[in-house]
């Protein structure tokens, strides 16, 4: 199976804690192996971690993909260093803690809940100074024998402890001479991108989502939280004055409401931000929404995720809206200048059957045909929710409401999945009363085929692209040889603009040398590849 984004990408929020942790005089650095062993087949693991020193190991279990490479790592780390610590942490971590701590002993703690910048300081204080664990919020850990939990962080007190300093994390990767190390996954080099989030938490209750509202209050006992504003702004600005790069805001603005996104976006034009910004949206917006940021933000794309075009079914997944409301926002996107906007679709929906994906597959090129030709690029998507069920969701917990049957309910089951299965069909984990496992895997390749074949006609890909990409996806469906990428992260009908939002970016010093180190990478990369080709 192609390694993606969402298998070697670490949370987001390494990048907060290691500021954190920095910030308050520990030494701590990121080391990404999954990207490390993306790049180079001749990557070894096991030599690599045998030259990390330290006394804590973090390792994200954030979401169910990880759980192989997690529990693995933690293994081999604790075999290579017995004498220091590992902890885990994450929003599966913390959902299946007890589990984890019952039967993996190489595994010293987990930190369970969000928000943990304060936790992993106040470990490492723990662990360096020999303070008393019961110091360290919402660590869980034995004692006796037994599996102990320390009271949870008020989490509500955290928000002031995040911050997403790229700054931090390019000296981290001069300083260990680690620059893929520090990736956030293996294609950023290509095209570097920055990042920050408005709210921990969510308002919203879509039924696949283990960040949802419903998720957050079982599972970390906080409602949601919107970060101050003009703080984002300033993640933003300096990502502008470090990378020169696009970033990507996740998170609602305009769900956030008026008083709070009109504060963000007189930050924006005071600090005079300029670079591309990527926005989220889970409702469709009105129009005041759509003026502001058009005054606001120079270059501007948008995406969002209706699932399906059937708007019952819509309103069975996530908070309901009408198609005419997605499609009046889609036209004040025009209107107002976004230069994207991408819209993505779900295969394995509550409600859900086969017609009614290819329905949305229709629907999706009929979107494409009503913008061809329009200064605003639309796009649209279409994908399985896969392999797994978020554990805390709505369709986990009351998954007999939803009409689902989930195979893999602990972290030993989900491990087995990873380890024995072969193809991405393997790995799924549930079937629905409207389609089996067979039915999701069948209109998958079904809907890519089809929405390949409408690219075409509307003209995003040639006649050579289409028949490429469909010889390769049905060779693959009937386990024929097909066209495999030299790039082992992307997959079978893999194109640029899926994720590569934007390609614009300011020169700075920083930008500079990212650029001379991706050439030389990427001569050193093809004379690897021809010799490892040869052997």
């Amino acid at each position: 199976m192609p390694s993606t984004p969402v298998f070697e990408m670490y949370p987001v929020g390494f990048v907060s804690m290691l500021n954190y942790l920095v910030q308050n005089g520990f030494n701590a650095r990121i080391a990404n192996v999954a990207v490390r062993m993306v790049q180079s087949k001749r990557f070894d693991p096991i030599s690599y971690l045998k030259d990390l020193e330290a006394p804590i190991y973090g390792i994200d279990l954030h979401w169910l993909p990880h759980t192989h490479g997690a529990l693995n790592l933690a293994r081999i780390v604790k075999n290579l260093h017995p004498n220091s610590y590992v902890v885990l942490g994450g929003y599966s971590s913390t959902y299946f803690r007890k589990e984890i701590m019952r039967d993996y002993p190489f595994i010293d703690f987990i930190l369970a809940g969000d928000f943990q910048e304060y936790g992993i300081y106040k470990l490492a204080e723990s662990i360096v100074e020999g303070r008393p664990l019961s110091e360290v919020p919402g660590l869980v850990h034995r004692e006796n024998g037994m599996i102990k939990e320390e009271r949870p962080y008020d989490f509500r007190k955290g928000l002031e402890n995040v911050f997403f300093n790229y700054e931090v994390l390019l000296k981290n990767a001069l300083k260990y001479h680690d620059v893929k190390g520090h990736l956030p996954y293996a294609d950023w080099l290509r095209n570097p991108e920055g990042f920050t989030l408005i709210e921990r938490g969510c308002q919203l209750n879509c039924g696949f989502c283990g960040g949802s509202n419903f998720s957050y209050k079982n599972n970390f006992a906080i409602n949601y939280q919107f970060r101050d504003p003009c703080r984002v702004v300033d993640e933003i600005e300096l990502s502008q004055e470090i990378l020169g790069s696009p970033v990507f805001v996740v998170g609602d603005l305009a769900l956030a409401g008026p008083k709070y996104y009109e504060k963000f976006f007189q930050c924006l034009r005071d600090r005079k931000i300029d670079i591309p910004i990527l926005t989220e949206y889970f409702k469709p917006f009105d129009e005041d929404y759509a003026r502001e940021i058009s005054r606001s933000v120079v270059d501007f794309s948008m995406e969002i995720s209706p699932e399906t075009s059937d708007e019952n079914v819509r309103n069975w997944n996530k908070s309901g809206y009408s198609n005419d409301d997605l499609e009046r926002s889609l036209k004040l996107a025009e209107r107002y200048g976004s230069k994207k906007f991408d819209v993505y679709f779900s295969i394995g929906l509550s409600h859900q059957d086969y017609k009614n994906v290819l329905d949305t597959v229709e629907y999706a090129g009929k979107l494409m045909r009503d913008f061809n030709g329009s200064q605003m690029k639309l796009s649209t998507f279409i994908s399985p929710i896969a392999p797994f069920v978020d554990p805390g969701s709505l369709w986990y917990e009351k998954s007999e409401m939803y009409g689902f049957k989930v195979f893999a309910r602990t972290i030993a089951d989900i491990y087995h999945i990873l380890d024995t299965g072969k193809t991405w069909y393997d790995f799924l984990d549930y079937e629905t009363q409207w389609m089996s496992r067979e039915d999701i895997v069948n209109a998958t390749y079904d809907a890519e085929i089809r929405m390949t074949q409408i690219r075409y006609d509307v003209g995003d890909i040639d006649r050579e692209t289409m028949e490429n990409i469909i010889r390769n996806v049905q060779n693959y469906r009937r386990g024929n040889n097909y066209c495999r990428s030299n790039r082992v992260d992307k997959h079978l009908a893999y194109m640029s603009k899926d994720i590569e939002w934007s390609n614009k970016h300011k020169p700075t010093l920083t930008s500079l040398l990212i650029l001379l180190y991706r050439s030389y990478e990427e001569v050193i990369g093809g004379m690897r590849m021809r010799s490892e080709d040869r052997s």
